[in-house]
């Protein structure tokens, strides 16, 4: 049997919530959950999630005037949550998973190693990860890059509410054209916003391809792996 193909999908807290209230909402994460096990045969997926539906670090910890490093940390613990939250709808649907964090919660999760990592792939896990990278200031978009590089994996998919990289941001300037090839040197040399720059430098340093994509279209992950122009693509 063919060795399955490798994606670490990075995927917005917002995907937690009802696009109507905003409220904590099971729909649209249940379509996703779906369409990982429909994929499941062919892909196997590490997961990064965000946790801005519970706690965004830079806005809500500037709204209650909290210091960076603690309003970062309350953040990385938001998306701690979002991992049991995934695990267990994940194992609903009788998917093998394994909730990894870079902070020490054992009663929880696993302590992020990269021997016990490769024996949970190994196992055929869903290896999701949790607590960013265990430091303030890094996004979870770095995480994710590092965590893709950790399971060797083929593609990271970045998946939010932009369904694409834009020229500018979409939302501000209409004029904004959509990109759908580009490489990280292009999109640091024009300071595009889709993902930080750390990121950008250490997918670049590592050839590490990178899909952005909307994780509010139909489908979205299907469309993903079945059609290589869904979405944008950066890469060395």
């Amino acid at each position: 049997m063919a060795a399955k193909k490798r994606i670490l999908l990075k995927l917005t807290g917002e995907a937690f919530l009802s696009t109507q209230n905003h409220s904590l909402n099971p729909l649209h994460l249940n379509t996703i959950i779906d369409q990982i096990k429909d994929l499941s045969t062919r892909l196997q997926f590490g997961i990064v999630v965000g946790g801005g539906n519970f706690f965004r670090g830079k806005e809500h910890g500037k709204k209650m005037g909290l210091c960076q490093p603690v309003a970062h940390q309350i953040g990385i613990l938001a998306t701690l949550m979002n991992g049991m939250i995934i695990k267990d709808l994940l194992e609903q649907q009788t998917l093998k998973a394994s909730l990894f964090t870079a902070i020490t919660c054992p009663e929880i999760a696993t302590s992020i190693s990269q021997q016990a990592l490769d024996y949970a792939l190994e196992a055929g896990h869903i290896i999701i990860f949790a607590g960013g990278t265990g430091n303030p200031f890094f996004s979870t978009d770095t995480t994710a890059i590092l965590r893709g590089l950790q399971m060797n994996v083929q593609e990271v998919w970045k998946a939010s509410h932009i369904d694409g990289v834009y020229t500018a941001d979409p939302r501000t300037h209409k004029t904004a054209q959509r990109l759908s090839d580009l490489t990280f040197k292009y999109a640091l040399d024009h300071q595009l916003k889709i993902m930080d720059a750390t990121a950008f430098t250490l997918a670049a340093e590592n050839k590490q391809t990178v899909r952005v994509f909307s994780i509010f279209t139909d489908n979205a992950l299907i469309h993903a792996a079945n059609n290589k122009e869904f979405g944008s693509t950066i890469h060395v």
